[in-house]
């Protein structure tokens, strides 16, 4: 635990101008170790330089009287190992924000810029309401008043803060899988703030500090710092640390200082400086938070000049100077590039493709899209022309485009099948379900599938933005699942057989729709032929999923079939859709049983989908989810009353 939740920063200067031999910003030079290469330029040539550059700091100091960079497109870029994957720090940014707030931008602010206002003056976030309290009654608890948005900022927590950790500590004390809601949410709040806390800290080493306070003239001349400053950074004392002597009464305090911050600040959760030791600070010798490079890697010139340039960003954002900021992002970013190994470079090289993927939500504008294929259609009762028809085909094959494209771009940027986590899952899911709704009005050209398309794609897509609120979606895969060959082929062929059998159930559910308003024979024998096409090839699908799925058990585990929860999910679907053929060919069941069987079978999806995960038992329990069980169970209510409604009024009307 650190000495305090809020860092003790409240007063941030925005001049401090302490001279670093090291530090120094040249236009036309750079650093490369302990050299200094200066750039050959034309004394003419050179002259028109210095010009610009004098003219451009002259107009971003007016320009930014009052501090704030506006530009942040490098920024964005510098790369962040998190969570055991190397991305952009606008990645990192906006997952943060969406763990804490739940959205992935504070008000008009990007994720990338509140980011840098909590490393660089985080003074400015403490009245920011970024932390999500779903629970009224928690806030009550903690002595806060409800808020309708339920969000609530730091300087709130921090008050409470007393009373959330003996909160925290109750719950802990309780089994993960016994908490309640609120109880987790207790334990969410408390990691959340102290999780901010640790990221506003992370660059205290860059301003002045009391406990690094030196009023000697002559000890500041022997160290060579500036003579009309009193207060010096972590950084001022660390650049001079082979100059300071345990003998001198003042810089004994100071050193003791030094070592007992480098202590304090150890382990920060933020990743950004790549080095070559061996030691559990760089989690397993690739990458170090800067203070740990200050304290543990600062004799390599590499990881030296790397934390001066965070110095150098850090001041240039304070003074808001963006012509300097961004020279030093710029020149940081090179640097690194510079150590990055192999594999590392070709992830970089794709963050340009990440940032795209990121700011333009390819998946909301697909949701929008079905909404308005959705609405056209029912439009279309009010008048008999094919304009709404049109509109809604378009609207589909429209929302399918960026849905497409946001698959392919996840698959480039992980380099994997996106298929791995629930909320993979359900995209890929509802893609499938919409290019299938795409495949039957292309037969059937009566809007059964413009309508199968619109409904899928948005309600899976939703479902799946549930699931993106826990925080960055991009995630490494767990062990059991990390294997690109089965996952392309077992993983995929079974999703897209849950997809199928998801299709035939809204089928179903609008073939007895069809029924209750007395549709004609001719409607309903297309939607009942349709429905038993996609129910054939949900059959297909998860049949051969499932094969695959023991023939990847066999190598994984050494058995085909260990009659494990989610194999035997994955059967129930084989064996409820081969029922309902034989079923079907031994004319025990017509058009109605197979719609209510097709709806019941989109129900066994649901929970062969991920329903069994709730057992926590098995090979297969990779924890995917927690805490759907009343959601799965609401569901099943609502599709039972539905059933049961529908036959009621279909066997009236005969």
């Amino acid at each position: 635990m650190k000495n305090s939740v809020i860092p003790n920063n409240n007063v941030i200067p925005t001049n401090r101008r302490c001279q670093k031999d090291e530090a120094i910003l040249k236009v036309g030079s750079r650093f490369r170790g302990n050299d200094i290469q200066e750039s050959v330029i034309p004394a003419k040539a050179g002259i028109q330089v210095w010009v610009t550059f004098i003219f451009l700091f002259l107009f971003s100091t007016l320009s930014f009287a009052q501090p704030g960079i506006k530009d942040f497109s490098n920024f964005k870029k510098i790369p962040v190992l998190d969570s055991g994957r190397l991305k952009p720090l606008d990645t990192f940014a906006r997952s943060l924000l969406t763990q804490f707030s739940g959205k992935d931008h504070y008000e008009k602010q990007e994720a990338s810029a509140f980011l840098a206002s909590l490393f660089f003056n985080p003074d400015t976030t403490l009245n920011d309401k970024i932390f999500l309290i779903n629970n009224p009654d928690i806030a009550v608890a903690l002595g806060i008043t409800p808020q309708q948005d339920r969000r609530y900022t730091p300087n709130q927590l921090q008050q409470t803060y007393r009373m959330l950790s003996q909160l925290q500590q109750a719950a802990s004390k309780i089994p993960e899988k016994e908490r309640s809601l609120a109880e987790n949410e207790i334990m969410r709040i408390f990691d959340n703030i102290n999780l901010y806390a640790d990221l506003s800290r992370s660059f205290l080493f860059v301003f002045p500090q009391s406990d690094f306070t030196i009023n000697s003239s002559a000890t500041k001349a022997k160290l060579g710092l500036p003579l009309n400053q009193n207060q010096f950074s972590f950084i001022d004392i660390a650049l001079k640390a082979d100059k300071i002597s345990v003998n001198d009464p003042e810089l004994a305090q100071t050193a003791s200082n030094l070592f007992r911050w480098s202590q304090d600040y150890k382990n920060l959760p933020f990743n950004v400086i790549p080095s070559n030791i061996n030691s559990p600070l760089a989690g397993g010798g690739s990458w170090l938070s800067p203070w740990d490079a200050l304290t543990t890697d600062f004799s390599n010139e590499q990881s030296r000049q790397l934390v001066i340039l965070w110095d150098n960003i850090a001041e240039s954002y304070v003074q808001g100077n963006e012509v300097a900021f961004n020279m030093a992002v710029h020149l940081y970013l090179n640097d690194v590039h510079d150590l990055l190994n192999k594999d590392e470079v070709k992830k970089v090289d794709k963050f340009p493709l990440e940032l795209f993927y990121q700011e333009n939500s390819p998946f909301t504008w697909s949701i929008m899209f079905y909404i308005f294929a959705f609405i056209f259609f029912v439009a279309s009762f009010t008048s008999s022309k094919p304009l709404w028809y049109n509109l809604g085909l378009f609207s589909v094959v429209a929302g399918f485009v960026p849905h497409l494209l946001g698959l392919i771009m996840r698959i480039i940027i992980m380099a994997r099948p996106p298929v791995s986590s629930l909320y993979e899952t359900f995209i890929f899911v509802g893609l499938i379900a919409v290019f299938l709704g795409l495949m039957i009005e292309y037969f059937n050209r009566q809007w059964l599938g413009i309508v199968t398309a619109a409904i899928s794609g948005t309600a899976l897509l939703f479902i799946a933005n549930k699931y993106s609120a826990e925080g960055d979606t991009l995630k490494v895969l767990v062990a059991v699942l990390n294997s690109n060959f089965w996952l392309a082929t077992h993983v995929t062929t079974i999703t897209m057989g849950y997809a199928a059998t998801c299709v035939g159930g809204l089928l179903g559910h609008m073939w007895l729709v069809q029924a209750i308003f007395k549709k004609d024979k001719q409607t309903l024998d297309k939607t009942y032929k349709t429905t038993l096409g996609i129910l054939g090839v949900a059959l297909c699908l998860t049949f051969l999923g499932t094969n695959l799925g023991g023939i990847w058990a066999d190598q994984s585990w050494g058995r085909f079939w260990g009659w494990d929860p989610k194999e035997n999910g994955a059967l129930m679907i084989v064996l409820w859709t081969a029922l309902l053929f034989h079923a079907k060919v031994a004319n025990m069941i017509g058009p109605l049983g197979l719609a209510v069987g097709a709806v019941i079978g989109m129900m066994v999806v649901m929970w062969a989908w991920f329903g069994v995960n709730l057992l926590s038992v098995g090979l297969h329990s990779y924890g995917f989810t927690s805490g759907v069980a009343s959601s799965l169970i609401v569901y099943a209510i609502v599709e039972i009353i539905f059933l049961l409604v529908a036959t009621f009024f279909i066997f009236r009307k005969k």
